[in-house]
């Protein structure tokens, strides 16, 4: 199986200088880790995953200046752009580079180096579009990639018909392509390679929307080492070398288009995309920068069944469903619940495991009823059926919605929340992963059923999964599945998660 996510590659550079000082002894030769999203050319873009590094761009530029400066090596790992953040932050990753746009609400949650460039958020839309101005754009479907300051501005201010939301910066830039999109919203360099790619077939709004600025991320306690990159950055841009290395990196895009590509080519099968939130054991995990988990296994079964080679995305689980509408995804996994209203919108596959919801509170809490749960502030995670239900169902003072379960049961233990409603199976990994912090109302309702999902129309892939499920349930390997990664996840030191 080939991955495109969580990619890694080493690079020796430099050797110490006057800036090594302002770095600790036992830090001398660690590699500092970069986190870093491929598709924000010409900041940072996907070259080989043979080379190394990787990766190219601005970015790659500054931080291997920043690392040769603390005479330490460089470590990339490439992941979907909103995982940068929590890598950084949980200290995962020293760095997060991709032209990630400052401002306060991210400050809140990492700290920003000082800004070493300025761009503008900018629509394109294709040659012939009579779309001219912001005002336009509220009455179409635009694009932009999730994560992004480009997503956020375009929901919250322009607030258009239709708001699309892909993985990467390849995806947008194909829906407009295609059409699917009829404008797409990003940063003005990205859209200045784009439209010279592109012929005569899109163009750039005349009018920008907003000017925003860039800046390195760093974990919060890493004070020294922001301070270290500071003064790298202001030579680097001081000197020149910045203008220079835009200069490079435009250039370098435009004159080979395949650059920044993250598909990679399986001698001429299109992949079967699948789309997942790697935070759902023993669904789906990560176990040493690796995905495991049942729906992984299912996943590559269900591609082979196709005969069509496989290839994973991360998303939060929030973002599954509409990247499955989108059909910038064949399939989305992770313990999706199968309900009514998601059967409007969605092709499901038949039902391979049942769950049953359950709530979360502290070891030492004296809630026992659902009914103590009025007035009380309660978590769940976005875009799951235990988001909807703590909203609709519980008389809760406020709720409070996690990227995944991971950060709600954090927000627990740190009270910010006073419960967290998740499924029974992530709840039983809760508590053995904070023995003694945290325990289960002794209260469960209805089991959900869980399956894949497809885009409606797509019976071939759902027909596929069908054969597997059935398959896998009558000679027993689905049961031997989840012992494996039931036993697997419990036994796992969580440094490796």
């Amino acid at each position: 199986m080939k991955k495109l996510f969580y990619l890694l590659a080493v690079l020796f550079v430099g050797i110490a200088s006057a800036l090594t000082t302002s770095c600790s002894k036992s830090d001398k030769n660690k590699p500092l880790i970069v986190a870093c999203e491929a598709s924000s050319s010409p900041y940072c873009y996907y070259l080989n995953a043979n080379i190394d590094p990787p990766v190219a761009g601005i970015d790659v530029d500054l931080v291997e200046e920043i690392g040769k400066a603390l005479g330490r090596p460089v470590e990339f790992k490439v992941v979907p752009f909103q995982n940068i953040f929590t890598l950084v932050a949980t200290g995962e990753a020293d760095i997060g580079i991709s032209a990630i746009t400052i401002t306060s609400e991210r400050a809140k949650r990492v700290l920003f180096s000082t800004v070493y460039d300025t761009s503008t958020q900018v629509a394109v839309v294709p040659q012939d579009s009579d779309i001219e101005d912001e005002a336009a754009l509220k009455e179409v479907s635009v694009a932009a990639q999730v994560g992004t300051t480009n997503l956020e501005y375009l929901r919250e201010v322009i607030n258009p018909r239709v708001v699309l939301p892909y993985l990467t910066q390849a995806d947008v830039n194909a829906a407009l392509s295609d059409r699917r999109a009829d404008a797409a919203v990003m940063d003005q360099l990205e859209a200045e390679i784009l439209v010279r790619r592109s012929g005569d077939d899109l163009r750039i709004n005349p009018k920008p929307l907003c000017k925003v600025q860039y800046g390195f991320i760093f974990n919060k306690e890493n004070t020294a080492l922001a301070e270290s990159a500071n003064a790298v950055i202001e030579k680097f841009k001081t000197s020149g070398n910045l203008l220079k290395s835009k200069e490079k990196h435009m250039e370098e895009l435009w004159t080979h288009p395949g650059y920044g590509a993250m598909i990679e080519e399986y001698d001429g099968v299109k992949p079967f995309v699948v789309c997942l939130d790697p935070s759902f054991a023993p669904f789906a995990f990560m176990n040493r920068n690796r995905l495991a988990g049942v729906d992984i296994e299912m996943s590559e079964a269900i591609a082979e069944e196709l005969k069509r080679p496989v290839q994973f995305r991360i998303v939060p689980f929030s973002e599954i469903l509409p990247l499955i509408v989108n059909g910038a995804a064949d399939m989305g996994t992770s313990g999706i619940s199968i309900t009514p209203e998601r059967t409007s919108m969605i092709l499901f596959s038949n039902s391979y495991e049942n769950n049953t919801r359950r709530i979360l509170v502290r070891e030492d809490s004296k809630l026992s009823r659902i009914s103590e749960l009025d007035g009380k502030v309660v978590g769940a995670e976005k875009g799951t059926t235990n988001e909807e239900y703590a909203v609709n169902k519980l008389h809760a003072k406020k709720t409070v919605h996690y990227d995944n379960a991971e950060e709600g049961i954090r927000g627990l233990l740190s009270n910010e929340i006073d419960a967290y409603v998740d499924d029974e199976t992530e709840a039983e990994f809760a508590m053995d992963k904070y023995k003694g912090k945290v325990k289960m109302m002794q209260v469960s309702i209805r089991a959900e059923e869980y399956g894949f999902a497809f885009r409606l129309g797509n019976s071939e892939a759902k027909a596929a999964a069908d054969r597997v499920i059935e398959a896998k349930r009558r000679n027993g390997d689905l049961q031997a599945l989840f012992r494996k990664y039931n036993s697997i996840y419990k036994t796992l030191d969580l440094n490796n998660i």
